[in-house]
């Protein structure tokens, strides 16, 4: 699952249309969103915008993971998209700004004011060839998040070295849990974790890296890549992992979590609020970066854009489309955003302050000690799904370290 997928809630959308409905059709006055099922935050928007603007009518088609991916791709080629919709950041599947940017099927953005509150980073995975495509109002980050009381039942802190975290899943086995939650069925959070550990292993070590391959002077085989598989390995073998992970889905791992099961767990931080709300009552949660190394000095972060969203570039109301994104990424819908989901905000925004369970790690998201998540800078989506596969393949001893790196530069390579 992509960094800021939220999950399905039961949601009556106030002020706005919703459902399987057309997306394609409407008048002047109607703006059409394909956006994720059950999100809140859009919702939200949605039904401030049409107060804020008498007689406009905003339609929501929403969309479940994994569908969302084929549909919108499927939608822009037919040419039956709505007129705002979710895009990715970067590379890595068919709604990334840099994948439908091949098609231009995305409104050109550059001169919108808003795009001003950037980074010159986040700008770089936005759009391609000089255009911003897309805009984000939230960063997703990828701590390890523990359940506290868990941690104080095995009378533990959050590791801050390597050391640290076998020590913990040594601890939790002596007493029948587990360290870290890992959900090994698709759409779970098994691919999240080598992230973590790159993030340091890989761009800490190397901050070069991602030009360097891309320039073809740098190999996922013959880099910190190895290290960071072996490490992953060593956790599994460590028993710092749920059982039978390849069969464990994303709500039985949070669900572990969320009851004290497991101690913690390595996933993107939109999922934070899905543990804490199936959490029982009384229940807190802490994050801290997943440390690779014995030097805590070491410790990168990875932080990614959000999903976001782009104009299409046919829509049947681009000027409206238009509008939206403003509003999207005013001071106005940044702040309704944070209000309503929580989100850890793309911009900066006026006394801001993080959830309490992020305060762990909301100091270093906003540092230089960060990285990117490594499929953004991939150069297609087939490199994702070979890194997932064969992630999946090391869970299940049916592949080796050295056959997996090789065959994700194979998918690197096109």
């Amino acid at each position: 699952m992509p960094a800021a997928v939220l999950s399905a809630l039961a949601l009556g959308l106030a002020g706005c249309s919703a459902g399987p409905q057309s997306a394609s059709g409407g008048d002047d006055n109607t703006l059409t969103i394909s956006g994720w099922s059950g999100d809140e935050v859009m919702s939200a928007l949605a039904s401030q915008f049409e107060k804020d603007n008498p007689g406009v009518t905003v339609k929501i088609t929403e969309l479940p993971w994994p569908n969302i991916l084929t549909q919108i791709n499927t939608e822009m080629v037919s040419g039956t998209a709505s007129d705002f919709v979710v895009v990715f950041p970067g590379n890595g599947n068919p709604i990334t700004a840099q994948t439908l940017a091949k098609g231009n099927f995305l409104e050109d953005l550059s001169s919108d004011e808003w795009t001003g509150e950037f980074s010159d980073v986040n700008k770089a995975v936005m759009g391609a060839d000089g255009k911003i495509l897309m805009g984000s109002n939230n960063l997703t980050i990828i701590p390890a998040t523990y359940n506290t009381q868990a941690l104080q039942a095995l009378g533990a802190t959050a590791p801050t070295t390597w050391t640290e975290v076998l020590d913990l899943c040594s601890t939790a086995k002596a007493e029948g849990k587990v360290a870290y939650a890992l959900a090994g069925l698709a759409g779970g959070t098994y691919n999240y974790l080598p992230y973590a550990l790159s993030a340091t292993l890989v761009d800490g070590a190397n901050p070069d890296f991602v030009s360097e391959q891309a320039s073809g002077n740098a190999t996922f085989t013959d880099s910190e890549w190895s290290t960071v598989f072996d490490k992953y390995l060593e956790m599994m073998d460590a028993g710092c992992f749920t059982a039978d992970a390849l069969g464990t889905s994303l709500e039985v791992a949070q669900g572990q979590v969320a009851k004290g099961d497991a101690v913690g767990i390595v996933t993107v931080s939109n999922q934070i609020g899905d543990i804490e709300r199936a959490a029982p009552e009384g229940s807190t949660f802490e994050t801290a970066p997943l440390p690779a190394t014995d030097d805590p000095s070491e410790t990168v972060l990875p932080v990614g854009l959000g999903s976001g969203y782009g104009v299409n570039a046919k829509a049947k109301n681009k000027d409206l489309a238009n509008k939206f994104m403003d509003f999207y990424l005013s001071e106005q819908g940044v702040q309704l955003a944070l209000d309503t989901g929580s989100i850890f905000p793309s911009v900066p925004v006026e006394g801001f302050e993080p959830t309490p369970t992020l305060e762990g790690v909301a100091e270093q998201a906003q540092s230089d000690k960060t990285a990117a998540f490594p499929d953004q800078t991939w150069p297609n989506s087939n490199t994702t799904k070979v890194y997932q596969d064969e992630l999946q393949k090391l869970l299940g001893g049916q592949t080796t370290v050295d056959d997996a790196l090789e065959a994700m530069d194979s998918a690197y390579a096109g």
